[in-house]
């Protein structure tokens, strides 16, 4: 019997909806953030002031160029789907591998249908939950540029530091941050999705805006943090050991996101790998198809997490 090598087209499909509803989500945001940022009984003083001009200088504009790089992507995805589909002869599953919920399809790590039983309420626990379906729309928009950051970085502190010592200094790391343009520009970007806006618009280390966005950063990590805990306990109570070892991993990931540099933009990149691994079919695909099936959980999250930074390397240009 033939076989179709490519995509799974409805997961195509389900990814450009995806997209597209990230886009929208985008607009309204930075429609809604504008109106309240630009109102003078708001806030006021120069913490005000300096976040008033960011964002209208460029923060604003990065935030529309994210929504219409989402729904470039929606009508690409579309695009390549019809394409395939149109090429394809065969009926059926598109794609080796068929799911993109973690290693192996279906029956691996990542989270698992929502025909089992879940501890937590549907909405936390349900990986089909709009809940959970908005915390990837989340996801699209926070480790595109998290992984743009932190590959720059890395690649810029790997040419610049003269030792392994420096290399693994945060004081040179964020010496380094401060005086490249490039880099800042990246972390602006990152930091816009990532909640840790006291950072991106310079507020006064222990002033209370400073104090309440540094506790939004902190706690949008808690909760992928949260979530991937939860479907690593999931997947144990029901014996699925390959799945909680892999829900475990990005759960450990994200909890060393909050390390220093070199440690924790090395947890971004590969975080935003397993992300990419997960949520695109094409990358998905790719890693499942290498290699002919690979059993080993610790080879598939390491592939997932090479794959997944050389895509968003290429993708940006280095």
């Amino acid at each position: 019997m033939s076989e179709t090598w490519g995509a799974n087209l409805d997961e195509l499909r389900t990814l450009a909806k995806q997209c597209g509803a990230g886009s929208q989500t985008l607009t309204e945001l930075s429609k809604s953030l504008s109106t309240m940022v630009n109102n003078p009984n708001f806030w006021k003083g120069g913490d005000a002031d300096r976040m008033r001009g960011t964002w209208n200088s460029g923060m604003k504009a990065r935030l529309l160029s994210a929504s219409k790089m989402l729904d470039k992507a929606s009508t690409d995805l579309v695009n390549q789907a019809k394409e395939q589909e149109q090429a394809s002869q065969v009926g059926g599953s598109s794609g080796p591998g068929g799911n993109s919920n973690g290693p192996g399809g279906s029956d691996g790590p990542g989270p698992g249908g929502s025909d089992r039983d879940f501890w937590g309420p549907d909405w936390l626990a349900d990986p089909d939950s709009p809940f959970r379906n908005g915390w990837d729309y989340y996801g699209y928009a926070k480790y595109l540029p998290g992984m743009r950051a932190s590959l720059f970085d890395m690649a810029g502190m790997a040419y610049k530091a003269g030792t392994w010592a420096e290399f693994m200094d945060p004081a040179a790391w964020a010496a380094f941050r401060g005086s490249n343009p490039f880099s800042q520009a990246f972390n602006a970007s990152s930091n816009l999705f990532d909640g840790n806006w006291h950072r991106l618009f310079e507020l006064t280390d222990g002033s209370t805006a400073f104090k309440a966005f540094d506790g939004l950063g902190k706690g949008l990590g808690v909760v992928g943090m949260g979530l991937d805990g939860l479907d690593a306990y999931n997947h144990f109570q029901d014996g699925d050991v390959g799945a909680g070892l892999y829900s475990g991993t990005k759960a450990a990931l994200g909890a060393l996101s909050f390390a220093p540099p070199p440690v924790g933009t090395a947890a971004m990149i590969a975080s935003g790998g397993l992300f990419l691994y997960d949520n695109v079919p094409v990358i998905h695909d790719a890693v499942n198809a290498t290699g002919e099936a690979i059993a080993d959980v610790a080879e598939d999250v390491g592939g997932a997490i090479s794959d997944g930074a050389e895509a968003v390397g290429d993708f940006f240009g280095f």
